[in-house]
């Protein structure tokens, strides 16, 4: 009975999804009573669900109950239950409610450690799951909060000549804006005190108006890669413009050579603000 509760515990408190137990007390229950009768039966293996089978049909049933932890979800299916979707699920695999109740029955009762095993596997795969998700929606909102109009990465020199790192974007709204970007400055660049530097001005007069300055701290020049990020806030809600450059040295010589890689270049809004 140990085993049972242990079981219990795991499926009560391994990762964020739901589960079972409304199932699993059930079966508990049924243990004891046939417990406390003092009769122990051969289990019968006929018309088990095979552990393949099962362990899909277990892992859907997680998914499921995860789903119906959702408000939303509830109010679309108030007239089910959750034990009804787990039959469900069992016929969707192509078993019948009786099976998937006799197959629960049998590893509880006969087999408690291989359940112990079949639910850590699950739960290590919908951990696996859940972290994959939320990569991909952690990469989806910086995809869709990324305000940024260059180009993404620079490289100098710059054969074509073409390239240029200065900038001017656009900015609607109130806001905190992030400018971030990954920078690798060689030793052999012969610029000093390399950094970016930009202002935020009023879109109506960049020339004449009230700039606000910001930028990031000096580069360092060791030929290792370091990310830079600046927070920008606007505080006026009327148009403004965000206007500078990612390679400013203190030095103005007419030329020097550049040796810099500037990658994953991004100007970023709050995701709760898109």
């Amino acid at each position: 009975m140990n085993q049972l509760l242990s079981l219990l515990m795991k499926t009560e408190t391994k990762s964020n999804y739901m589960t079972i137990r409304n199932y699993v007390i059930f079966i508990i229950l049924s243990v004891l009573i046939i417990s406390c009768t003092g009769k122990e039966e051969k289990p019968d293996k006929t018309g088990l669900i095979p552990e393949k089978d099962f362990i899909s049909l277990i892992k859907e049933i997680h998914l499921a109950d995860g789903l119906l932890a959702n408000p939303k979800v509830q109010n679309w299916v108030l007239s089910i239950d959750s034990v009804t979707i787990y039959y469900y699920l069992a016929e969707k695999h192509g078993y019948t409610k009786e099976a998937y109740d006799k197959t629960f029955r049998y590893y509880f009762i006969s087999k408690p450690k291989e359940l112990t095993k079949i639910y850590d596997k699950i739960l290590g795969e919908l951990s696996e799951m859940e972290s994959l998700l939320a990569k991909e929606v952690m990469i989806s909102r910086e995809r869709n909060s990324n305000i940024w109009t260059g180009e993404r990465n620079y490289y100098f020199p710059d054969g074509t000549g073409t390239k240029s790192v200065e900038f001017e974007v656009s900015l609607t709204g109130s806001r905190l804006y992030t400018l971030k970007f990954t920078a690798t400055l060689f030793p052999d660049d012969q610029s000093v005190n390399l950094k970016a530097r930009a202002f935020t001005c009023s879109a109506d007069s960049i020339n004449t108006g009230i700039k606000t300055w910001y930028e990031t701290p000096v580069f360092l020049k060791d030929g290792n890669p370091h990310t830079y990020s600046v927070r920008i806030f606007v505080a006026s809600k009327e148009p403004t413009v965000l206007k500078g450059t990612l390679y400013e040295p203190l030095n103005c010589l007419e030329e020097w050579q550049k040796h810099i890689r500037f990658e994953n270049v991004s100007l970023s809004i709050p995701s709760s603000d898109i």
